[in-house]
């Protein structure tokens, strides 16, 4: 099925369905199911009929874009066949779960200059006690080194995240440990 949509500058594509991750606050893994990716020949498609509809910029969408599989193809593949074979300005993707981020998906951002310099990997918090309350299978020094890889690979890329105050059993000490992350 071909969404409709408005002409305009950028257009969302939809790459995956589901999660498998089961973070402790979430229910997409119950009410989506498990990952599901559309054929990476589907998606070339898709973004060459948006383009000749005059869009400039695709924003990929999936719970975990880091998870995309089609056969070979992982996520990397899918961005550099993209790049490669679209006339596509600019592409954009999220989100990006924080234990999945590869270097090689870094690599090919730097490599292909349609893929926009812009990760969004949503921390949720900075406190190792409630990441793992949350199920979110890293540390916080996880999460750090995996921003410092970011920077080395792209010094100027943007770094946008997402964050949950007040989780559950969350204690002053957890909250003052998910500020100290941001600031560093």
């Amino acid at each position: 099925v071909r969404p409709e949509r408005t002409p305009g500058v950028g257009a969302c594509v939809t790459l995956m369905r589901g999660c498998i991750n089961f973070c402790s606050y979430c229910i997409v893994p119950h009410t989506r199911g498990r990952e599901r990716s559309r054929p990476a020949e589907d998606l070339l498609a898709e973004v060459r009929r948006l383009k000749q509809q005059g869009f400039n910029e695709v924003i990929l969408l999936g719970q975990n874009v880091n998870s995309y599989r089609d056969g070979d193809t992982g996520f990397p593949g899918l961005l550099h066949l993209l790049a490669s074979k679209t006339d596509i300005d600019r592409i954009r993707f999220m989100t990006s779960h924080p234990k999945d981020l590869s270097s090689k998906l870094l690599e090919v951002m730097r490599s292909c200059s349609s893929v926009c310099s812009h990760i969004h990997l949503p921390v949720q918090s900075g406190s190792n006690r409630i990441l793992r309350l949350m199920n979110r299978r890293y540390s916080r020094r996880d999460y750090l080194k995996l921003v410092d890889d970011i920077r080395s690979i792209l010094p100027n890329a943007g770094l946008t995240t997402d964050v949950m105050v007040g989780f559950p059993g969350e204690t002053e000490k957890d909250f003052s440990d998910t500020y100290d992350l941001l600031e560093q």
